[in-house]
């Protein structure tokens, strides 16, 4: 089975069918809108629940202070080690495990493909680029270990997702919500034609095939 196939038998089905479930429910929440607003109003705005992120994530947000080991402990020997242990590791990698892809189309091997051979690719290249990087760390560590405790320095700095964000990032804006409040019957109409037009087409495509 191609990948063509696999998109045409399987991702695009799937799409219609959540587009169409999609299109029943705004089409039901449209017609409740349109006979019954008060419930419906009250409906929406128990699913409407505002959770600020900057109170989730404030935890998170606390400086902390991470003593850095090159400072005080680091010695050339431990540098010399990380070397060798990375040099050993780059080589298994790249020497030692053969994960080729299948070149053939059948859907059993290109299942498979996609979810053991391309996962063990991932993660070896992801390995091969940490040994090559932890080779780099120890030859600082011991050529260059000024660079290297300024490198740790840097890489060790505080970064606030509130000084990067701007402000009013995490305010509450449903201008939506407001039109639809002020206009139930005619938003709840709309809603449920648009929603019903689009549950139609999906149903159709469905239907041809």
């Amino acid at each position: 089975m191609t990948a063509l196939r696999v998109i045409d038998q399987i991702v695009i089905p799937a799409v219609v069918l959540f587009l169409l479930v999609g299109s029943l429910a705004a089409t039901v929440l449209g017609v409740a809108l349109l006979l019954r607003s008060a419930a419906a109003l009250r409906f929406i705005a128990r699913m409407n629940r505002w959770v600020s992120t900057r109170r989730a994530l404030k935890p998170l947000e606390i400086p902390r202070t991470v003593e850095t080991l090159t400072a005080a402990h680091t010695r050339p020997w431990l540098g010399a080690l990380v070397v060798i242990g990375a040099a050993a590791a780059l080589y298994l990698l790249l020497n030692r495990t053969d994960m080729a892809g299948t070149r053939s189309l059948s859907a059993l091997e290109l299942k498979r493909w996609l979810t053991v051979t391309l996962p063990l690719l991932t993660m070896k290249w992801f390995l091969v680029a940490g040994s090559v990087f932890a080779i780099v760390a120890g030859v600082m560590i011991v050529a260059f270990p000024r660079a290297w405790r300024a490198l740790e320095e840097r890489m060790n700095r505080w970064y606030s997702t509130r000084q990067l964000l701007p402000a009013g990032s995490d305010d509450m804006r449903m201008p939506l919500e407001a039109l639809v409040e002020a206009h139930p019957r005619a938003a709840g109409a709309i809603i449920a034609f648009a929603s019903l037009i689009v549950a139609l087409a999906m149903a159709g495509l469905l239907a041809l095939r």
